[in-house]
């Protein structure tokens, strides 16, 4: 029914009857044979919907501006909802007629759980509400793309758009599914991403950007030449599938795409089409990191992956645009206004079901800094299986980040898993030591399980164009065991900054994976350590250490003297039965100790 052949692999579709699959599953050169696999949504559940078919319900929820083309405020999903829909463009300007973009990132922030839910056929529930500036409408040039408006500068619209709903609304939550088409220039960042950057840290908001999309032509061919199913995963590390701008902004979360769905719609004639990407794999379109910086290893973009779509060829070997059974379903107005649900793909899809994630954790924690929802957005983040198919890690992570956000684990403890929050800042070039209770119960552990602690830091440094040092400060996160706190203190008071090496090693100070070279681009870090063994000869204290770092064009800025940061950190053990993790640890909660680096 289907082949593709290539130098590595071979891959046949075929139809067979019991009898020969037996005979199959007997030759040693088949490596695998599957079944085919089944659509993660029937598209016959909502292909027609009207609203009379669409029940909805809606819960409350912390507000998120969405910066993109306007929202139709008439769609029955979205209304009530789209708080304020404005623009800030002068009255002399004759916009394009409102696109469908709009209306779809909208309904993806809204609409958290829509694809679980037209499944078991439940009412839709909205989490939830918008706040919109329009900064994008259709290019009249290229029918179904979008542009900016020709009224301002990119970077000055976003800005605009950003302060006015801060100022005005108070909103503290972005999505900006929006964008550049080619990949980030990587000797100094462009003027929209620096304004992010710096937006972020001067109001304390958290910006959710998606990484961009990498065109697929028709014939199924990358922008390097490669060929989606052929040559995959090959393709996503050339230099024409990077992060396209403003995905590098290092203060900002930026989001990859993953399949939801790994098959096509089940429908007549269709034989011989196939998806991509597998359930849970990276979208063949999802541009891939690293973001800026100079170690070759480096894991700093994106943090996070979700669900965007999927690409589709037909039996010709051509790409079926937004095929039902693979894509994205979102509210959206199509064919003249009569469909209400459509499918869609782009990482512009996957990034406003992570500022839903932000706008949850916020709801949760009023309180909390965009540092604090940033850690435990990275703290939450679990890896997809199909990460298995990329052996080195920084390539995992240059398609994956951290992983797929989980609401519920970002925002609750539980028996088995407890997570503890600082929120707060320090001194530029000086270490912080925060004590962390580690109970006998979670030391010991049980036969069948693993714990793991794992550590999550968010910083906001000031940045600058340049690609070399672009941050002007680092921070690295440890953690020690079995030493006295007053000698810690005194030893790492000791250490000189500019000094590369941990003043301490061996196994009193936790091996961190990945190692702390990884991040010294990046301003979000997420390390864990597991054992399987029992350590319960340790103290029941250790301590997480916090060092900052100026780079030496910042040491002497007066108006940088102190570093906000947000750290978490979670003790996990799921197979603890006997005892409440969380009212162990919460019972010794102590203050963090500081510690100035000589320097």
């Amino acid at each position: 029914m289907l082949r593709s052949i290539t130098p590595r692999r071979s891959y046949l579709r075929i139809s067979v009857s019991s009898e020969t699959l037996n005979d199959l599953l007997d030759i040693s050169a088949i490596e695998t044979i599957r079944t085919p696999p089944v659509p993660y949504l029937d598209f016959r559940e909502w292909w027609n919907a009207d609203s009379q078919s669409l029940q909805r319900a809606t819960e409350n929820g912390t507000v998120v501006g969405i910066l993109d083309d306007s929202p139709h405020p008439g769609h029955p999903l979205l209304q009530g909802l789209i708080l304020s829909d404005e623009h800030l463009a002068p009255e002399s300007y004759q916009w394009q007629r409102r696109g469908t973009h709009g209306t779809e990132v909208a309904g993806r922030v809204l609409y958290p759980n829509l694809h679980d839910e037209l499944r078991d056929l439940k009412p839709l529930t909205a989490v939830g509400a918008v706040r919109s500036i329009r900064v994008l409408e259709p290019d009249p040039n290229f029918p179904g793309a979008t542009r900016f408006p020709t009224f301002g500068f990119p970077h000055q619209l976003v800005e605009d758009g950003i302060r006015h709903l801060h100022s005005t609304y108070g909103v503290r939550l972005f999505n900006l599914s929006l964008g550049y088409s080619e990949a980030f220039n990587d000797i100094h960042v462009g003027a929209l991403t620096e304004v992010i950057d710096d937006l972020v840290r001067e109001l304390d908001i958290v910006v959710v950007l998606p990484t961009g999309n990498a065109p697929i032509s028709i014939e199924a061919q990358t922008p390097s030449g490669h060929h989606v199913v052929d040559d995959k995963p090959d393709y996503f590390y050339t230099r024409e599938h990077r992060i396209a701008e403003p995905g590098p902004a290092a203060l900002a979360i930026t989001v990859g795409s993953i399949a939801l769905s790994g098959a096509s719609a089940e429908r007549p004639n269709n034989y011989g089409w196939m998806a991509v990407a597998e359930a849970g794999e990276a979208s063949p379109f999802s541009r891939s990191g690293p973001g800026l910086g100079t170690n070759k290893k480096r894991l700093n973009k994106p943090e996070i992956v979700d669900y965007g779509g999927n690409v589709v060829l037909n039996d010709s070997g051509h790409v079926a645009q937004n095929e039902p059974g693979a894509s994205i379903v979102t509210p959206s107005f199509k064919s003249n206004g009569q469909r209400l649900l459509s499918a869609v793909n782009g990482t512009s899809f996957a990034a406003p079901a992570v500022a839903r994630v932000a706008a949850d954790i916020a709801d949760a924690y009023p309180s909390a800094s965009a540092n604090q929802i940033r850690s435990l957005l990275g703290l939450s983040a679990k890896l997809p299986k199909a990460t298995k198919n990329v052996d080195e890690g920084h390539l995992n992570s240059w398609l994956y980040g951290y992983g797929r956000a989980d609401r519920e684990a970002a925002l609750s403890s539980n028996s088995n898993r407890v997570t503890l929050t600082y929120d707060g800042d320090m001194p530029v070039d000086t270490v912080q030591i925060h004590p962390l209770p580690v109970p006998d119960i979670f030391r010991r552990g049980t036969k069948a399980g693993e714990r793991t602690i794992t550590v999550s830091l968010a910083f906001d440094p000031p940045v600058r164009r340049q690609r070399r040092e672009y941050l002007a400060g680092s921070m690295q996160v440890d953690i020690f065991r079995d030493v006295d706190p007053d000698s810690l203190q005194e030893i790492l008071a000791k250490q000189d900054p500019d000094e590369p090496l941990p003043p301490i090693t061996g196994r009193r100070r936790l091996e961190l994976t990945p190692g702390s070279d990884s991040f010294l681009s990046s301003t979000l870090q997420v390390r864990n350590w597991s054992r399987k063994k029992t350590f319960v000869d340790d103290s029941d204290t250790f301590y997480v250490v916090v060092t900052h770092k100026a780079q030496t064009w910042a040491r002497d800025d007066p108006k940088y003297t102190r570093q906000r940061y947000a750290l978490s950190v979670c003790l996990e053990d799921q197979h603890l039965v006997e005892a409440d993790l969380y009212q162990m640890v919460s019972q010794r909660l102590q203050l963090p100790i500081r510690s100035r680096v000589t320097g």
